[in-house]
């Protein structure tokens, strides 16, 4: 088990230093949310601030450590506020801020003593990547704005090689990738998977492109089962409502989730992603993964190896590659080892040796 990791103010192991810890919405539970999870606990006494906070959705957090919520709505038009809001934060009381962000978490303004460190999983998606058109005008005079934001952060983080390319394409600067990793203590193999369907773990919203792997389901005598909830829930289940081989689990717990991973076909992964924890989570259940050869996926997915990528978001080449993985599934021993990679050990010990290692030149840089 990992220790946990105090600081001084001399840079050194002792008792002494203070953290906050800052995250966008603590609203829902996902990937983002399970690594900010692994940073808490290596910072158990940090202070945890956010925009939103819902207890109802939240029961995985601990709760003593949220000092600051504004409790502010998750509508990109409030983008420019939220950055007003938390700028006008004070952390000068803090040895770090450690912001673990896909939105607004780079705006700070820190004093010199305060080390301030950004973890991007992405850079503001509906900014950068899928902007609404009716908001392009105004959204492409706040990048300069945004931009200026990104400056603010003394070191930058990120979850993926993807993540990593966006911010130095958008902001010019050099990114650490520090790979999320997974429980592999929970994730594991079953030693006789039933393989009777193919399953979707993921946040029912558009850019998922959770319609896709339905319409490309049509008429083909394959099981689906769908796991997770969201805005587009409705409309997905309007889709698939001919189609009495698709079946919708909403949220499920964890061990019901280790078991749905361990007896599937494969897990179908259709989105761009930033980086993706669930194709772990089925690698490290010995289950193959069919992914969309762009974004993460090309990091954690072994092609022709732990899964199948394919090259259009479209349905004839989605039909295609499961032709293809039916007729080759992976080996689960090989699974397994690709997800190895990615262990949550390996994650927060490299965290952890990432944050003392630059607390410690940013002792000597301020004591000169």
């Amino acid at each position: 088990m990992i220790e946990n990791f105090k600081l001084s103010a001399k840079g050194g192991s002792a008792s002494g230093g203070k953290i906050a810890i800052f995250y966008d919405w603590l609203n829902q539970w996902g990937g983002a949310e399970r690594v900010l999870l692994d940073i808490l606990s290596l910072y158990p006494e940090a202070d945890l601030y956010t925009l939103t906070y819902d207890s109802k959705k939240t029961s995985w957090l601990p709760t003593k450590n949220i000092v600051f919520s504004q409790n502010l709505p998750n509508k990109i038009f409030y983008t420019p506020f939220y950055a007003g809001k938390l700028e006008h934060l004070d952390f000068s009381s803090y040895d770090i801020l450690i912001s673990t962000t896909s939105t607004v978490g780079h705006c700070f303004l820190t004093q010199p003593r305060t080390l301030f460190l950004c973890y991007f999983h992405n850079i503001n998606r509906y900014l950068y990547q899928n902007p609404p058109h009716i908001l392009k005008p105004l959204l492409k005079k706040y990048q300069s704005i945004d931009r200026i934001y990104a400056e603010r952060p003394d070191f930058l983080f990120c979850n993926s090689k993807t993540v990593q390319d966006r911010i130095s394409a958008q902001y010019h600067r050099p990114a650490t990738i520090i790979y999320p990793g997974i429980d592999l203590d929970k994730f594991v193999p079953t030693p006789k998977p039933s393989n009777d369907y193919f399953l979707i773990v993921s946040r029912l919203v558009p850019h998922k492109n959770i319609d896709l792997v339905i319409k490309a389901f049509e008429k083909l005598n394959l099981k689906l089962k769908i796991v997770g909830a969201g805005r587009e829930e409705k409309y997905l289940h309007c889709l698939a409502s001919d189609n009495k081989n698709i079946e919708f689990l909403g949220n499920v717990d964890e061990s019901e989730l280790v078991k749905l991973y361990q007896n599937c076909q494969g897990l179908i992964h259709p989105q761009e992603e930033d980086f993706g924890l669930s194709p772990l989570e089925a690698e490290a259940c010995g289950r193959g993964v069919l992914a969309y050869n762009r974004g993460g996926a090309t990091e954690t997915v072994a092609n022709h190896q732990s899964g199948l990528l394919f090259e259009n978001q479209d349905i004839t080449s989605l039909r295609q590659a499961l032709i293809s993985y039916l007729e080759s599934p992976p080996n689960p021993s090989s699974c397994r080892l690709q997800a190895k990679k990615f262990d949550r050990q390996l994650f927060m010990l490299n965290f952890k040796k990432q944050v003392q290692n630059l607390w410690q030149k940013h002792c000597q840089t301020i004591s000169q």
